[in-house]
């Protein structure tokens, strides 16, 4: 009886700590270094590992993984007020969710679908300001998902080289490695010699658009051209994305058609698309820079992309050199792998709340 005991509570405590791995990466996969996030994998399959086998030290891989847990979302912020701040706005959308009957929730990563919808973006002339405080920040990130973001040099010494990752930009500054998040380039202040303190990197960050995904729709009516629909990754097969992630794309190319890009325009089997309206807006309005981009697998106007019978075409709005990875790059998308059309931004509160069109 009492060894049931201990294997129930182990199983249990096993339980939790798994989930507060999965809730770390969740909270901070978008600003996390890389390699932490590695760590935090493997920490989770050897923790894994021992608890089905029941060999090993499982101590020691417990702590492991708690302190895998800890580099990426430090129990000072779990436990804080921004992490209760968070999960209110989670559960305001899974109680919009449930309410308006399987939607889900979905967070726009990058700025491929600009200006429609934003990814993380900056202000990098911004100044902190009145409300960049302790006790008003919070209150203005939750209403506008902006914050006042500065990066330091931790050393004095001189600039040893800048070099790109996937997710940040690093600098070497006196031999120690500073990671600078991608969204923060723009906001870079290079220059040869560092002391310790000077700023490496200021700005206001305002987080991506948050998204409700409409799973049941296409349950009852085919895609339509112009959807902006999320989409699975696992089928496409391009070394720079991402295999079981997400993307969120505008549905440009319809089954069996052949696509092109002339002028600026998309073509199907010939023909100018410029229906529904979005895509005459994309063309002409100055705000979306001279239209689709020649890319990828469209790199001239003579290229085409043939889709197959239950292949759809998924391009961001916006299509400037290095700004969306997208079908230009690998093609169709499978009827299977769509997970619906963005319906509703519903944080932050700014100019793209609301429906989405």
């Amino acid at each position: 009886m009492m060894m049931w005991a201990k294997k129930r509570r182990e199983a249990k405590e096993a339980k939790q700590l798994l989930q507060a791995a999965k809730h770390a990466r969740n909270m901070r996969e978008d600003i996390a270094d890389a390699r932490e996030l590695e760590t935090l994998r493997q920490a989770e399959e050897a923790f894994c590992a021992i608890m089905k086998s029941g060999n090993g030290n499982r101590e020691q891989v417990a702590l492991t993984l708690e302190r895998a847990i800890d580099a990426i979302y430090p129990f000072r912020l779990r436990r804080g007020a921004r992490e209760n701040v968070e999960v209110l706005i989670v559960a305001v959308a899974a109680a919009m969710a449930i309410r308006a009957f399987f939607f889900e929730p979905f967070k726009i990563p990058t700025g491929s679908m600009q200006p429609t919808l934003n990814g993380i973006t900056i202000e990098t002339d911004a100044e902190r300001g009145l409300f960049d405080n302790p006790v008003t920040k919070l209150p203005q990130w939750l209403l506008t998902g902006a914050s006042f973001k500065e990066m330091r040099a931790k050393t004095s010494g001189a600039l040893g080289g800048v070099r790109p990752s996937r997710d940040a930009i690093v600098l070497t500054i006196g031999g120690v490695e500073h990671r600078v998040p991608v969204y923060m380039q723009e906001a870079l202040a290079l220059k040869r010699f560092y002391r310790e303190g000077d700023v490496i990197a200021s700005g206001r960050v305002i987080t991506g658009d948050q998204v409700i995904v409409n799973k049941l729709v296409y349950n009852f009516r085919a895609p339509r051209r112009g959807d902006v629909s999320v989409f699975d990754t696992r089928n496409i097969a391009h070394d720079q994305v991402r295999a079981n992630t997400f993307y969120i794309k505008r549905m440009v190319g319809m089954p069996s058609e052949r696509m092109q890009i002339v002028g600026g325009r998309l073509v199907a089997d010939g023909e100018v698309v410029n229906e529904p309206a979005i895509f005459e807006r994309i063309a002409t309005d100055p705000a979306y820079q001279g239209g689709h981009g020649l890319d990828g697998l469209l790199r001239t106007e003579a290229d085409a992309i043939e889709l197959g019978a239950d292949e759809y075409l998924m391009c961001g709005d916006n299509t400037l050199p290095g700004m969306s990875l997208d079908g230009r790059f690998f093609g169709g998308v499978p009827r299977r792998d769509f997970r619906g059309p963005a319906v509703f931004v519903y944080w932050p509160f700014r100019e793209h709340w609301g429906v989405i069109r």
